[in-house]
């Protein structure tokens, strides 16, 4: 079973979860192969799913043509506490941005839809936080009031 690890860096809070290989499998290739080299970038409260965080995966990082092309694998519109979701959008689908936008989707609270700007968005379900997502989520809810926040995954080998 293949574990990644989610941490806050400037709080050192971290959260483990498992990637739902048996049932997103090409979503979790796509991710592992991406978290070959850990991830830093800056995770941003969502607007309209609720307790969510985003964490954007840059289109320069990814192999585009797979990304782009994983099927829908669990997909869900309801996520619970701790479920961990993929999206992709063509150039010019998310706002007219012209590349294309990889998002990995973290929830941490109860009371939240995926559904966005463009209406109800089924997302891949691929994993699912199992270690530490009560101390976690109390610092994913602070960036609604803080803001943005700098955030590393990586493997758990």
């Amino acid at each position: 079973m293949k574990k990644i690890k989610i941490t806050f860096l400037k709080e050192n809070i971290w959260a483990v979860a498992i990637l739902l290989e048996d049932k997103a499998p090409q979503t979790c290739k796509l991710f592992w192969d991406t978290i070959e080299t850990p991830l830093e970038n800056y995770a941003i409260h969502a607007m309209f799913t609720g307790r969510e965080l985003s964490f954007p995966m840059s289109y320069n990082k990814l192999d585009n043509k797979k990304a782009l092309n994983v099927p829908p694998e669990n997909q869900i519109v309801f996520p619970v506490p701790g479920d961990l979701i993929w999206n992709a959008y063509y150039p010019y689908q998310w706002q007219g941005i012209p590349h294309p936008v990889f998002d990995f989707g973290i929830f941490y609270g109860r009371d939240s839809r995926i559904f966005l700007p463009m209406g109800w968005r089924p997302s891949n379900h691929f994993g699912c936080i199992v270690e530490n997502l009560q101390e976690f989520a109390e610092i994913c809810a602070n960036c609604q009031s803080e803001g943005k926040k700098l955030m590393k995954i990586e493997r758990v080998e």
